[in-house]
């Protein structure tokens, strides 16, 4: 990056600037660099103010400054704004960024804390208590959420045809899974999360016959269960009576406890006479002394919070006898 003929900063106004440091900096940022960035490099208050007043850097954000070299592009303001806010790219903005068809970058569009400021004029601030549920990456230099977040984030501002085109979009682009989505649903359990109804809504349509496979199904069941703190359940348990013969076989089992877990899927479980088989496999547990739970897709993706609490219950029940 070249500057423009400007007179010299003062001497002996400071310490010595790590010139190759700032400009690295500022390579990698689209020319820009943060007071933060700049003090870090050596830079004093008034050497930033004087590089501003002779031209060589412009201000662009609150604490962000950009090389007058260089032209201000929507990647430069989004990620101004990201710097001065130390927020991620977001929503819109973050859908551009993943090449989602359909969004462009225009309006920088972040998700913050709940303790930043209020937002400054073209710019849209989310403010979120699941910061740490991001997952956040960088594309093109901009740190934004990751691409299942910013599906559940476009679920709160677009219309549904629209988010079912990003959807249509980002599994076509990016070998994006119906259970990459069904996990984000999970993890983002809070009441009132916005886009959790909308995005819901889609995956329960077009998975209404058999959502998942049984067995990738009963793998993130036992993956929710295990981030919730539980023990890791058995997969495919097997249950043999005392003398050795075959029972049955479940979906997830704690075999110390005698618990069996099962998973009811439409196309697997309600047909007539799977819905007699499944009884009289449910019976001869019970009578075998075994506990069973069974949860549905909507348990699953719709509360998961409580499917873990239940699961807990049923283990502290069959420890207190």
């Amino acid at each position: 990056m070249c500057s423009p003929a400007a007179e010299p900063e003062p001497a002996g106004s400071g310490p010595v600037v790590d010139e190759e440091h700032l400009e690295a900096h500022m390579r990698r940022q689209h020319g820009l660099v943060s007071r933060t960035q700049a003090l870090a490099a050596g830079m004093t208050r008034h050497r930033i103010q004087h590089r501003v007043s002779a031209g060589r850097w412009r201000r662009v954000g609150a604490g962000v400054y950009q090389h007058s070299a260089l032209s201000v592009t929507p990647h430069s303001k989004l990620l101004a704004a990201c710097i001065a806010y130390d927020g991620l790219a977001s929503h819109r903005s973050a859908a551009a960024l993943h090449g989602i068809d359909g969004f462009e970058l225009g309006r920088p569009e972040l998700v913050v804390s709940p303790k930043r400021g209020r937002s400054a004029v073209g710019v849209i601030l989310h403010r979120s208590t699941q910061m740490d549920l991001a997952r956040p990456i960088r594309l093109d230099g901009i740190p934004c959420t990751g691409l299942t977040r910013t599906l559940l984030d476009l679920a709160a501002v677009v219309s549904r045809n629209r988010l079912e085109r990003a959807i249509d979009a980002a599994m076509r682009d990016r070998c994006l899974r119906y259970q990459d989505l069904s996990e984000v649903l999970a993890i983002h359990s809070g009441m009132g999360r916005r886009g959790r109804g909308p995005l819901s809504a889609v995956l329960a349509e077009r998975c209404a016959d058999d959502p998942v496979p049984l067995s990738d199904w009963s793998r993130w069941v036992c993956e929710l269960l295990c981030e919730s703190g539980l023990p890791r359940p058995v997969l495919e348990h097997r249950v043999h009576e005392a003398d050795g013969r075959f029972l049955a076989q479940v979906d997830l089992a704690y075999p110390s406890r005698q618990l069996a877990i099962e998973l009811d899927s439409i196309r697997w479980h309600y047909s007539r006479e799977s819905f007699v088989n499944d009884r009289r496999r449910r019976n001869r547990l019970l009578a075998a002394g075994w506990d069973v739970l069974s949860f549905t897709w909507d348990d699953y993706s719709e509360q998961p919070a409580e499917l873990c609490a239940v699961v807990v219950k049923a283990l502290g029940d069959v420890a207190s006898r």
